[in-house]
């Protein structure tokens, strides 16, 4: 199958997606790492998470777009955020086959065996690093988000494959890079400023427009092609200010994921998109 993924907002052709069939119930759910109590605060529906999943998988196939879901197992909860387990720059597929949490490990396996990939199509990751850490910048580079799951040493395999990369340090507080930014069309940039330290926020300043985020995951949308984008339908104020750059908006009622500590970009992994 055909791997092309050269920046954030080419037309979308195809993206791995998976429903959350396997997530835990709140009621029952059980979790003492630091990182449940810093981002699972709020409840979550698993009937209406697939219900939300559903419509959202349903608008992806009316923009004819290809959905490839993976084999979910009861062993593998968080199947669902799909971005986590790898990422496509250029003609391959980057895989992360060590993760920080252990039930998240064996993803990997059921992903590949969706697809039908080369074996020269794949590039195995010895360090913990996830998708959602992942922006790809144009011209083969790409934004790296080294946080509390994504190592620096990260960068090694990616220079190694001649992917021009500049790190961030988000420090252990931040999940992922694409929680608090995400690149547009047109140089602009949806951005968290709060997350970053002065000399990145001036490299930003310098190479785009930067449209302000406070809200919640609100920086994790996903554009489906340069004029359209898909908003979660409580961050109405990022939709307008959309709507009035001229994009095109396709607002979600998304709510369980965003509880879940995942949005749009969480639960997709874009395999092609158009130059």
């Amino acid at each position: 199958m055909r791997l092309n993924i050269k920046n954030e907002f080419g037309s979308l052709k195809s993206v791995v997606v998976c429903f959350g069939e396997y997530v835990p119930d709140w009621e029952t759910h059980q979790n003492n790492d630091p990182e449940f109590a810093k981002y699972h605060l709020r409840k979550w529906d698993k009937e209406l998470l697939l219900r939300q999943q559903e419509k959202f998988f349903e608008l992806l196939s009316d923009y004819k777009v290809e959905l490839y879901f993976p084999e979910t197992k009861a062993e593998l909860p968080h199947q669902m955020f799909t971005r986590d387990t790898g990422f496509v720059i250029g003609d391959k597929l980057f895989i992360a086959n060590k993760r920080k949490f252990s039930d998240r490990n064996g993803e990997d396996k059921h992903l590949l065996k969706a697809l039908s990939l080369e074996e020269n199509q794949i590039i195995e990751i010895e360090n913990e690093v996830e998708g959602g850490d992942v922006l790809i910048a144009g011209d083969n580079s790409v934004y790296v988000g080294c946080g509390s799951r994504t190592s620096k040493e990260v960068e090694k395999t990616l220079v190694k494959n001649l992917v021009k990369t500049k790190i961030f340090d988000l420090g252990i507080n931040v999940m992922h890079l694409d929680t608090r930014l995400t690149i547009l069309p047109n140089n602009y940039l949806l951005i968290n400023s709060g997350s970053f330290d002065k000399f990145d926020l001036e490299f930003f300043k310098e190479n785009y427009k930067l449209i302000e985020v406070d809200e919640y995951l609100g920086t994790n949308v996903l554009m489906i092609n340069p004029e359209t984008i898909v908003v979660a339908k409580q961050h109405s104020r990022i939709a307008e200010v959309l709507a009035n750059l001229k994009f095109k908006v396709e607002m979600v009622d998304y709510s369980e994921p965003i509880n879940l500590c995942g949005s749009f970009r969480c639960t997709t992994m874009p395999l092609e998109r158009e130059d």
